[in-house]
């Protein structure tokens, strides 16, 4: 879920709510980084605001400057919802701009703030570490077990 605007002058925002788990319990933290670290933030309020948005409101966050602050972060409602990738291992990898095989997810490598997917190239067998954020993975194919990445070109 990520914050899109602040509303109004009493530290309320405007949410993205693509990706808020069936599961959601307004009575657990939610974490947003701040210099690279979760921190935690509970739900004072929460309501729908058309069908792709919501209202958010959260606790010692009472003005539209630390509202302000917040606008463009991701909200994570764990801290394993961060980056965590480590599902994918055994998935084959394919270059999402030509289709072809690039290898196989051998394991997730967690390194900070660069997360990593060390893959076995498929020609040769050697293993390389491709980088792992949302903004490179064009699609995840579960069903066949693959993942399409669009990988930097000359790394592979």
């Amino acid at each position: 879920m990520r914050i899109l605007k602040s509303y109004g002058t009493e530290g309320g925002v405007i949410v993205s709510t693509a990706a808020i788990p069936e599961d959601f319990d307004i009575k657990e933290p939610v974490f947003i980084d701040f210099d690279e670290l979760p921190v935690p933030f509970f739900i004072e309020e929460f309501k729908a605001h058309g069908s792709k948005k919501a209202f958010l409101k959260l606790e010692d966050i009472d003005s539209l400057q630390d509202a302000e602050e917040l606008v463009g972060k991701e909200i994570y409602f764990s801290l394993e919802d961060e980056d965590d990738f480590s599902g994918f291992a055994g998935l084959e990898v394919f270059d999402a701009a030509t289709s072809k095989k690039v290898g196989t997810v051998t394991e997730y490598v967690d390194i900070p703030s660069n997360p990593c997917l060390e893959v076995e190239v498929a020609d040769s067998g050697e293993t390389v570490l491709i980088p792992c954020h949302e903004d490179l993975i064009d699609r995840v194919d579960e069903k066949k077990g693959r993942i399409f990445l669009r990988i930097p070109e000359g790394l592979v």
